[in-house]
Parts: C-alpha cells; structure tokens; sequence
C-alpha cells in the first residue's frame, strides 16, 4: 500500500523537476517585437471582456433556455 500513496508524489515530483530544469536559451526576442504584440493583444482582450460584459444578461438567458430545454427533454425521455 505504500507505493500506491507514493505514486502521485513522485509523479508531481518529476512533473515540477521537468518544469523548473533551465536550460540556456540561444535564442533572442526583439523588445519592438514583444512590445508590438502587447499592443495588438491588449485591445482585443479589453473588446473581449466589454463585450462578454455588455452582453452577460443576453448569454445568461440563452445558456439558462438551452438548459431547460435539454432538462425538459431528458424528463421526456424518461417518462
């Protein structure tokens, strides 16, 4: 019965030791081409999160409909 508690340990254990060896990058990234890609993405989750704001009560509703729609046809199904 130990090995069993044992098994997830060790395989966080090496999941974490996977994720944390560094290694050297050769690699460079421009400061503009990060910079650039900041700004593309910035406005588009800003437009992303108003609009799932704005429309919150709309999508409410409809997710809320589809449910009862799915739960009215399982209850049919049933009888």
């Amino acid at each position: 019965m130990k090995y069993t508690r044992r098994v997830p340990v060790v395989l966080v254990m090496s999941c974490l030791c996977l994720v944390f060896i560094t290694m050297p990058a050769y690699g460079y990234v421009d400061p503009n081409a990060t910079g650039l890609i900041s700004q593309i993405l910035t406005p588009l989750l800003i437009a992303a999160a108003a609009s799932a704001t704005f429309l919150r009560k709309r999508l409410g509703s409809v997710l809320s409909a589809m449910s009862r729609r799915l739960r009215r046809k399982a209850d049919d199904q049933q009888v």
